[in-house]
């Protein structure tokens, strides 16, 4: 391990566990909640990170002028990636980390980093949970980025990034042997789109069936929402904002004081499965490419497997 390397890997936790277990080099979290908001096509680096910037101050996810000032330093890094030796990618098998493993190595190709030169550390166990002989453990078992990891790392990011939801289907349903994990990342993706039956995404029906448990603390209801994920992948602060969402607008299916939330009658109704909240309360959400708007968008059929819109299943 060199001091000419650059570590990086999904946020500020795992950096600093990073640091304490001594991984020599240059340290780098990147962040950002890519399965929420816009992360449009055709931008430089540089471009998409003030959208993305602009778009978590905008839940609350920070100060847009340091969310700024944070991703430009970030990005500054990335750019002269070339003047380290190595590079190696620190990352979990969650939706959160695939979907930066995809940014991240799709950058790394344009910026003209040559296979060899990029290794990754993959784990199905979270980083912040290994105590620091089993991180040290993980680093010899690293693997080095093939040319065709490159290319298919940069055609599932140009997936996620597309306005056409369908474009992600082949990578929800076909195994990547250099990406083992994003198969599963990409099938949650889908999973948060409205579902035909109610229009909730699963994260927004993991949060209220949380909280028509009984009344609990903020803490509490995010414990109860992430028991229900095979790979929990959400932040407090993302699902906070979900909760946000869900006790607001013009039909809100949570009401009550915070801390005190209950289901409203139609979140009673929603989460029985007797009435579509899309039809209450358009839709205005962005995942990747997809702006997803009105009371009929694209929709996840959960049945089948695949998209498609309220009308057609109507029809």
């Amino acid at each position: 391990m060199s001091l000419n390397t650059l570590q990086m890997t999904n946020g500020d936790a795992a950096l600093s566990l990073l640091k304490k277990a001594g991984v020599l080099g240059t340290h780098l979290a990147w962040r950002d909640v890519l399965h929420e908001g816009p992360v449009p096509a055709g931008l430089a680096l540089e471009a998409q990170s003030a959208v993305r910037a602009d778009y978590l101050a905008s839940r609350g996810f920070g100060n847009a002028i340091k969310l700024r000032h944070d991703f430009a330093k970030r990005d500054a890094v990335v750019r002269r990636a070339r003047d380290f030796e190595e590079i190696v990618l620190w990352f979990e098998h969650d939706l959160y980390d695939q979907l930066q493993i995809l940014q991240i190595l799709t950058q790394l190709r344009a910026d003209g980093i040559e296979a060899g030169r990029v290794s990754l550390v993959q784990t199905d166990v979270y980083l912040t949970a290994l105590t620091i002989a089993e991180l040290d453990a993980l680093y010899p078992k690293r693997r080095t980025v093939t040319e065709s990891s490159f290319a298919y790392a940069r055609r599932a990011w140009d997936a996620f990034v597309s306005d056409d939801p369908m474009a992600l289907l082949p990578f929800a349903r076909e195994d990547a042997p250099q990406l083992p994990h994003l198969r599963a990342g990409f099938a949650r993706l889908c999973e948060e789109y409205p579902w035909m039956h109610d229009g909730l995404s699963r994260s927004q029906r993991a949060a209220l069936a949380a909280v028509s448990t009984g009344p609990a603390r903020s803490d509490e209801l995010f414990r109860r929402a992430q028991a229900r994920e095979e790979a929990p992948f959400l932040g407090d602060a993302s699902f906070a904002a979900i909760v946000r969402d869900l006790a607001s607008g013009p039909a809100p299916l949570l009401e009550g004081e915070e801390d005190a939330l209950v289901p409203s009658v139609l979140g009673r109704r929603v989460l029985a499965g007797d009435a579509d909240w899309l039809a209450f309360a358009p839709c205005d959400r962005w995942i990747g490419g997809v702006h997803l708007t009105g009371s009929a968008p694209v929709r996840w059929d959960e049945l089948l497997r695949t998209f498609n819109s309220r009308e057609a299943a109507v029809q």
